[in-house]
């Protein structure tokens, strides 16, 4: 029997809420598909991990240029507004790439346009959150959030390889497309999310507040605290997702279009029972946001030696199962974390432009981090990679310890 809290079913049990949540996990299914198809392809024509990171950069670049402008919309504009016409672009972004998937030169800037939609979508999806339910339900509802951008994600990428593998891309996009217009419907049955009214902001208004939120963030040095690890691990997943066709293809010996089948449930996995651990009761959310680094730290770090002195023999293929479970469940215990306590600790008319800021952030160290892995890559190789990276993470994990039991977090 599967144990759900009382505290998810109550939040659930609100409509709107679940509503939007459901919103959000048929549209980020869609974005697995989009991404795994993009992916999959580059990687099968090419081999390189330069390739690869040439598609994350199509991921993070639009967030990176219009994610300030993104969160300033969500604080000023209808966040059901924004959501509904951000999925329907981009559903018709999808229909041209799926007109024109044999041309490379037209899917990747179509794709540039996708991610720019999406850009727009989540910071209004994050900071409707909080409108939906009571301040009391936050971390509930940040769980059940952050669980669902997971998990539609790994559940997406499950399914995808299956469709990208047996039926081709033609039908991979052509559910992707489908998705998003369920998710399109679902948005229309929500309620109107307007966040502090605004008399017809100025160019000039909207600039200071861009400024003022950033200003706002590191005001606050328990804002900062939380706010930089958020964005720093969702720079460093995506470095590993740069990586990981190459890494499972030459270590593990599992090509592109089955690695996916046998990494997103080990990892899902993982973030389901970190997204359990999460509600200890006696745990902190600094304790917890050094905990997952460490995590993800030590076990990185192991993985690297043994594959590095060749102390498996046999069937390595186990020695990464456990470990895509432990990186699945350090991530998320990091990010539940850290997000729970940006949200208690800054007022509700700024969530907007605050989660706007970290995505900002989140995507100028993703386009860094995975420009960085396909030239580590080809220097160091994947094993020095997870061995020093790992070390990196446990000395960071050390440094957040400190400053939260220095800081009382």
């Amino acid at each position: 029997m599967i144990f759900v809290p009382r505290t998810y079913i109550e939040v659930l049990k609100r409509r709107d809420f679940f509503v939007l949540i459901l919103m959000i996990l048929f549209g980020q299914l869609a974005t697995a598909f989009l991404i795994l198809s993009l992916i999959v392809s580059v990687f099968e024509k090419t081999g390189s991990t330069f390739a690869v990171s040439g598609v994350i950069l199509s991921l993070t670049v639009p967030a990176f240029l219009l994610m300030a402008v993104a969160g300033l919309a969500a604080d000023i504009i209808d966040r059901k507004k924004i959501m509904v016409v951000a999925y329907s672009l981009i559903a018709i972004v999808v229909f041209l790439i799926l007109v024109l998937q044999h041309s490379v030169a037209a899917s990747l800037p179509l794709s540039f346009l996708y991610f720019a939609g999406n850009t727009f979508f989540i910071p209004s999806s994050s900071a409707a959150t909080a409108q939906l339910v009571k301040k009391g339900q936050f971390l509930a509802a940040n769980s059940i959030f952050i669980f669902t951008l997971s998990a539609a994600l790994l559940i997406g990428f499950f399914f995808a390889s299956f469709i990208q593998f047996f039926f081709g891309s033609a039908t991979t996009l052509v559910v992707c497309l489908f998705l998003l217009v369920i998710s399109i419907i679902l948005g229309l049955t929500l309620p109107q999310l307007k966040p502090v009214t605004y008399n017809h902001p100025s160019v000039l208004k909207n600039i200071q507040n861009i400024i003022s939120g950033f200003k706002l963030i590191m005001s606050s040095k328990e804002v900062w605290y939380f706010f930089v690890i958020f964005a720093l691990i969702q720079g460093l997943i995506l470095f590993g997702v740069t990586l990981a066709p190459g890494f499972f293809n030459d270590i593990a010996r599992i090509t592109i279009d089955r690695s996916p089948i046998i990494v997103m449930p080990l990892v899902g996995l993982g973030v389901i029972i970190g997204s359990w651990f999460v509600h200890k009761p006696s745990m902190g959310a600094g304790f917890l946001v050094t905990f997952g680094l460490s995590i993800i730290g030590l076990f990185s770090a192991i993985l690297g030696l043994i594959l590095k002195v060749n102390l498996v023999y046999t069937n390595v293929i186990l020695l990464i199962a456990i470990y895509l479970i432990l990186v699945g469940f350090g991530a998320v215990l990091t990010l539940i974390a850290s997000r729970t306590a940006i949200q208690q600790k800054v007022p509700h008319k700024n969530l907007g432009i605050v989660f706007g800021a970290s995505m900002i952030l989140t995507s100028f160290m993703a386009a860094v981090f995975s420009t960085s892995a396909a030239f580590l890559e080809a220097a160091f190789g994947y094993i020095n990679i997870l061995i020093y990276g790992g070390l990196l993470f446990l000395v960071l994990s050390a440094i957040y310890a400190y400053l939260g039991n220095r800081w009382k977090y």
